[in-house]
């Protein structure tokens, strides 16, 4: 999996109150239950796998939610998020070629339908301020035409 400079970024209530920690050393500034909150994650590749699950994490520690749901959306038509087990760099060659089956009907715009079969967004449920998830399932955002500076909405609520 790549690490590339992420930020999180809180959408408070006043757009003026906004909030930006590197994540990536655990500092994800001010959170709110019920409030969307963005990550800046600025991609180096032009097809790149970033593991999200972390800052996602953090987010449910700071808002302090035990019971709930999380919507994570990537308003991008060339990214997307997934939620699936922890996949190396190596077997990434494999999704490619996957997804590149379905680009030989529309292969003028590869990045737009590997992203729409990625899907842009996910939903996962919160209990004991966990999030229900298998121990080797992570929140994967894809860039599938980078490199860019990419927002990643997370939605908190009860």
């Amino acid at each position: 999996m790549d690490e590339a400079k992420i930020n999180c970024e809180s959408a408070l209530k006043q757009p003026t109150n906004r909030l930006r920690n590197n994540a990536v050393r655990g500092e994800c500034g001010e959170a709110v239950r019920g409030g969307v909150h963005e990550l800046l994650i600025h991609t180096t590749q032009k097809e790149q796998l970033i593991d999200i699950t972390d800052m996602v994490r953090e987010l449910i520690e700071k808002v302090e939610l035990n019971e709930g749901f999380v919507c994570i959306y990537v308003p991008h038509t060339t990214a997307a998020v997934c939620i699936h087990r922890d996949i190396s760099q190596e077997k990434t060659s494999r999704l490619t070629e996957l997804l590149g089956q379905f680009n030989s009907v529309i292969s003028d715009s590869p990045e737009y339908t590997k992203a729409a079969l990625v899907a842009p967004t996910e939903v996962l449920l919160v209990k004991d301020g966990k999030l229900l998830m298998d121990d080797d399932q992570r929140i994967i955002f894809y860039e599938f035409d980078g490199p860019k500076d990419r927002r990643v909405y997370v939605y908190l609520s009860e």
